[in-house]
């Protein structure tokens, strides 16, 4: 340990799709730990972050962050940070793998409609990366289809998570629970290789119908027409563009849903 703990931190919440690994620090801030590595990625995040694929929830965060933390191996519910061990057998298992939106209500669609066209500018990009947003917002429902079509979104466009993974991940949210949602992860699964390993757990997990609890808060919210803008605001919230891409996504998703392509 590099400094005195004053309270043991401890694994709260594990995600189902967290899988046994040795990765190295890659990033941090006050509330978010993440490792990488060819072998896939893992997420240590405090209790103020909703839970992510492949995250584990930590009660005590700061006294974590208080230890050595720049490599991590997890194996048998163990996650060993250098010297330091957590037991993650009594945490809790965050799973979106039974939720999935049921229909694609009219109201549900022109609410999401309309606050993607408010809140969703090219002006959110710096001028070298414009046409990212542009590509996303031109890219054609039908067109995630086409093998080629969906690789060229793989690994495309900009920050840690980039821009067409985002949009990917909101997408796949949206298709679950069709036939569609099977065809393309089928496809999606044999491109994880052309991102960055971060944003490939993302990807892996999504394929899985795994998303963060922002989006499955959004799904039930449309299962049940209640009111989904605070789930859209929350969801736009996360990283500088990464939010807002993924809802981009989710919209395209339901138009795949709506034209029955």
């Amino acid at each position: 340990m590099s400094k005195k703990l004053t309270a043991e931190p401890l694994a709260f919440i594990k995600s189902s799709c967290l899988r046994r690994l040795e990765a190295d620090l890659v990033y941090e801030n006050e509330n978010v730990i993440d490792y990488a590595s060819d072998e896939g990625a893992l997420f240590l995040i405090s209790e103020n972050v909703d839970p992510e694929p492949s995250s584990v929830v930590i009660k005590n965060f700061p006294e974590l962050k208080k230890l050595k933390h720049d490599h991590i191996e997890y194996y048998q519910d163990t996650l060993m940070l250098n010297e330091y061990q957590i037991n993650l057998s009594q945490a809790k298992i965050f799973s979106t793998a039974d939720i999935y939106l049921k229909k694609v209500d009219k109201v549900f669609y022109s609410k999401l409609n309309y606050f993607v066209k408010k809140n969703y500018s090219c002006e959110l990009y710096v001028s070298a990366a414009k046409e990212v947003c542009q590509r996303l917002l031109e890219f054609k429902p039908e067109a995630v289809f086409d093998p080629r079509a969906l690789e060229s979104l793989v690994g495309f466009g900009i920050g840690m998570t980039p821009s067409g993974d985002d949009f990917l991940v909101g997408l796949m949210a949206s298709l679950k629970g069709t036939s569609y949602f099977e065809e393309v992860s089928e496809a999606l699964n044999k491109l994880l290789g052309k991102t960055n390993s971060i944003s490939r757990e993302f990807l892996r997990c999504a394929a899985r119908g795994e998303f963060s609890a922002s989006f499955a808060e959004l799904i039930l919210a449309g299962n049940k027409s209640i009111d989904p803008e605070k789930h859209f605001i929350k969801i736009i919230h996360k990283g500088h563009t990464s939010g807002v891409e993924s809802l981009l996504g989710f919209l395209k998703g339901l138009e795949i849903r709506r034209n029955k392509f």
